[in-house]
C-alpha cells in the first residue's frame, strides 16, 4: 500500500475533518459544534497533526500533539502531550500507529522535548509496547491514567 505522511496544523482538510468526526464516533464523544471546534484547533496554532493518506487521499490516520512548559519554581522541562491519535479500524495492526507515533517523537524531540505525556483508557498495551510507562506521579483532569516515555532531545 502506498502513503504519503504530512505533517500540518491546518484543520480545514475536509479528509481529516472526516477522521476526527469518526474517531470521536468510536470514543462514544458527542461533539455539538464540529467547525467550532476545528476553528479551535486551527486558531491556538499549537495543534501539530501528522496525517497519513493513502493513493487516493483516504485518511489511514492521524496523530495530534503539542508541546508544553512544565514548571515549578525551580524546575522547568519541556514535553510533549499526544492529544489524539487514530487509525482506520481495518488498517490497524499493520504498522501504522507504530509509525504515526514514531514521526511525532521525532518532531517532539527536534523542538527539544524531555519527555512525551499522553492519556489513554482504550490502548496501555501498545503504548507499554513502545517504551510509555504509566506515571502515577502526574495526574490528568480527565482521570484517565497518564503514560510517559523519556526523549532525548536532538
Amino acid at each position: 500500500m502506498m502513503y504519503t505522511d504530512m505533517l500540518t496544523n491546518d484543520y480545514t482538510d475536509a479528509a481529516l475533518r472526516i477522521a476526527f468526526q469518526t474517531y470521536f464516533v468510536e470514543l462514544g464523544v458527542q461533539i455539538n459544534n464540529w467547525d467550532g471546534l476545528f476553528q479551535e484547533m486551527a486558531e491556538s496554532g499549537a495543534n501539530y497533526t501528522y496525517i497519513r493518506k493513502d493513493e487516493k487521499g483516504n485518511v489511514i490516520g492521524f496523530i495530534q500533539f503539542t508541546t508544553m512548559d512544565m514548571i515549578s519554581w525551580f524546575f522547568s522541562a519541556k514535553c510533549g502531550f499526544i492529544r489524539e491519535f487514530w487509525v482506520r479500524e481495518d488498517l490497524r495492526g499493520d504498522g501504522h500507529g507504530s509509525q504515526l507515533l514514531a514521526l511525532s517523537e521525532e518532531w517532539l524531540q527536534s523542538q527539544g522535548c524531555a519527555c512525551a505525556l499522553l492519556t489513554t483508557d482504550t490502548a496501555p498495551g501498545f503504548y507499554e509496547k513502545h517504551g510509555y510507562a504509566k506515571e502515577v506521579g502526574i495526574q490528568a483532569r480527565n482521570q484517565d491514567d497518564v503514560y510517559l516515555k523519556p526523549l532525548r532531545p536532538l
